[in-house]
């Protein structure tokens, strides 16, 4: 039963008065009245929707709208490894097609709280600093005339993305802005806008003494996983990727340089005495020590990951060096020959040691080749794409195109 039919049945119901009396406060309420009075008042605010919930309305003719996207990077500022995440300035475009505005020949003229939208979001962003939203009619002077709108959105957030660093310091990453519309994809599906080209700004770029920020900037659409979403129904994605390629001075010279010294002064321990096995230790051990500090050193500049990275390996590798040095140097009191043993060990060792570095060098030319290719590729589809576009608009000078499967073949067909 509604709050209200409650309040106004016992407020009509007469009061049994058998003789008792009821104690009134200064308006003449009895304190009973003004105990249920609050009682209903408590229900009929819990059953109030919130003044904070905004219902969307859906289409009136339940067509599916075509969004068309353009995404241009202002600035990327940074990028945390250990976080995973990076930060952007980006301006985003997102067009369609509104009959229910036709007729309109100003953007002045169209109450646009009043219109329908297609509630697109940042879905991976985790904070949003600064967003400043517009609204534009545009006149369409196609065939079917009508006009379309143009929302424009600029946003300057920190995005989370999982970044694969077991190529580390070798590595490159696909940093990837994610739109999402909260509307299924049975009415809404995000589309690239092939009338005008998506940009990115490389001169802006703050993280260039670390990152080096590619030119080529790729967007394509997807869907939701339907076994990761909290209901049962698939929605509309568009992914924005840019891809930066770490510089790796940084760490080959004061990381990988150095660990390469400290395990090439383990020989230094054969030079003592064999028969002092106590000095040789206290040479190896202390270099052990101090490639463990560098190890520690190089965790800070990584998240908690459960894998290896390159460098690690690297750093792994000298360390189970210096260890086989230690066991050596413990040996070489006990055998019967320490002379010849330590000639032998002296050369199994620095043999192993090439033959290490020689495989950590052709794997490291394997991986920056693969990771050349994919990023030559990625420019390649670029600019095949740039290229159809800019041919399209020289011949027909429209920037808003491709809200049907057949404008996106003629200007892929340019």
């Amino acid at each position: 039963m509604d709050s209200r039919h409650v309040r106004f049945c016992l407020l009509d119901e007469p009061m049994a008065s058998h003789g008792s009396f009821e104690p009134t406060d200064d308006a003449g309420t009895t304190m009973s009245e003004t105990g249920v009075l609050a009682v209903l008042k408590q229900i009929a605010n819990n059953q109030r929707i919130s003044s904070s919930e905004v219902w969307h309305k859906k289409r009136a003719d339940g067509k599916k709208v075509r969004v068309l996207i353009k995404a241009s990077i202002v600035t990327l500022t940074d990028i945390d490894t250990v976080k995973q995440s990076f930060s952007a300035e980006v301006w985003l475009s997102a067009c369609f097609k509104e009959p229910l505005l036709k007729g309109k020949k100003d953007r002045e003229e169209v109450d646009w709280a009043d219109q329908w939208d297609p509630r697109i979001v940042l879905f991976n962003a985790v904070t949003v600093d600064k967003e400043e939203i517009k609204h534009n009619l545009i006149l369409n002077n196609d065939m079917d005339d009508i006009p379309i709108v143009q929302i424009t959105r600029r946003v300057q957030a920190t995005f989370k993305e999982p970044m694969k660093l077991a190529n580390f310091p070798f590595d490159y990453q696909k940093l990837t802005i994610k739109l999402r519309s909260r509307w299924p994809i049975d009415q809404v599906e995000l589309r690239k806008n092939m009338g005008a080209k998506d940009t990115i700004r490389t001169d802006t770029f703050t993280a260039s003494q670390e990152w080096k920020l590619y030119g080529h900037l790729l967007c394509e659409h997807d869907v939701t996983k339907r076994d990761l979403s909290t209901s049962d129904k698939q929605f509309p994605l568009y992914n924005i990727t840019l891809h930066v390629k770490r510089k790796t001075g940084f760490y080959v010279w004061n990381v990988a340089l150095l660990m390469f010294l400290i395990m090439s002064l383990s020989f230094t321990a054969f030079s003592v005495s064999p028969d002092k096995p106590e000095s040789r230790l206290s040479v190896s051990l202390t270099l052990l020590l101090t490639s463990v500090a560098f190890k520690f050193m190089v965790s800070q500049n990584l998240p908690t990951i459960s894998y290896l990275t390159l460098l690690d390996k690297y750093v792994l590798l000298c360390m189970i060096f210096q260890c086989l040095v230690a066991v050596q140097n413990a040996l070489v009191s006990a055998v019967p020959n320490p002379q010849v043993f330590d000639r032998i060990s002296m050369a199994v060792l620095g043999g192993l040691v090439i033959f290490a570095h020689l495989v950590f060098g052709i794997l490291i030319w394997r991986k920056k080749r693969k990771t050349n290719a994919l990023l030559s590729r990625a420019k390649k589809e670029y600019l095949r794409t740039g290229t159809s576009i800019e041919r399209f608009f020289q011949r027909t000078k429209c920037s808003i195109t491709g809200f049907t499967d057949g404008e996106v073949t003629r200007v892929q067909g340019s």
